[in-house]
């Protein structure tokens, strides 16, 4: 069982060496011990984590299973796959209603933070692979496109509305999300659109 916290503190001096021992490596676990963050919280998850993952894939030629243990409750230890870790904070917390609501409760703050979860998400994507089109869609629908959200973000903070509509239009550049034509027109719009208001800002 390898982590990126103890791969960090065991790198060798030699750069060779360090390869070498990539491309032996078949597993990755990050475990998380409390409720207060996941791994859409701040970047650090998908660069320690997600890096450890695309060094592997790099040096291998294929990436390795990657794992988060649930040791939040000690006396039973869940360990789930990256995917379906991904697949329940998005589901329970981050295109939660709930969520956007208490987002929405919080001004500015709530919506720079919703645009912080969209880049969290990409940057899992870009390491690790690992972010299905529904979650992308989902972020279009309910964080840009959803006419309530949107004009909230409009009067609070334009910038992480444009922000979440420039990651998701690059995501689709990227090849990273399948998205339709006319979902492409909409956020390329949304994107144009905020352009004049935060000018007028």
């Amino acid at each position: 069982k390898w982590s990126s916290f103890h791969l960090h503190q065991d790198i060798p001096q030699d750069m060779r060496l360090f390869q070498r021992r990539l491309t032996t490596m078949d597993v990755t676990i990050k475990n998380e011990d409390n409720r207060e963050t996941h791994i859409l919280s701040a970047d650090d998850y998908y660069s320690y984590h997600g890096g450890l993952i695309a060094a592997v894939r790099t040096a291998k030629g294929s990436a390795p299973r990657a794992y988060v243990g649930d040791s939040t409750d000690r006396s039973r230890v869940v360990m789930r796959s990256l995917s379906d870790e991904l697949r329940r904070v998005v589901q329970g917390e981050t295109q939660n209603p709930k969520f956007i609501q208490a987002m929405m409760n919080h001004g500015y703050k709530g919506a720079s933070d919703m645009s912080n979860v969209v880049s969290h998400s990409f940057g899992w994507d870009a390491t690790s692979d690992i972010v299905p089109d529904w979650v992308y869609e989902g972020y279009a629908n309910k964080y840009a496109l959803d006419t309530t959200v949107q004009e909230w973000m409009r009067d609070v903070n334009p910038w992480a509305l444009q922000r979440i509509a420039e990651i998701l239009l690059e995501a689709a550049q990227r090849g990273y999300w399948d998205a339709s034509p006319k979902m492409l027109e909409d956020l390329q719009s949304l994107y144009i659109s905020i352009e004049g208001v935060i000018e007028g800002r």
